[in-house]
């Protein structure tokens, strides 16, 4: 049977598997060329400071 303990998530940033207790989501807008296109979600370790300031500046979006 599946449980919720058996979850586990990559981190967006660091590129770990982690899991679900140590892995958190941080919703954003999504700008493209100045225009409000919706919502990014990016996972990042929650145990670990790094990651969460670079969830912080990181996009799915590279600008070209």
């Amino acid at each position: 049977m599946f449980e919720k303990k058996d979850l586990k998530w990559k981190c967006h940033i660091c590129g770990a598997e982690r899991p679900d207790h140590l892995i958190s989501v941080l919703s954003k807008p999504l700008i493209i060329n100045g225009q409000d296109c919706g919502n990014q979600n990016v996972r990042y370790c929650n145990d670990n400071d790094k990651c969460l300031k670079e969830a912080k500046i990181f996009n799915f979006i590279k600008p070209s």
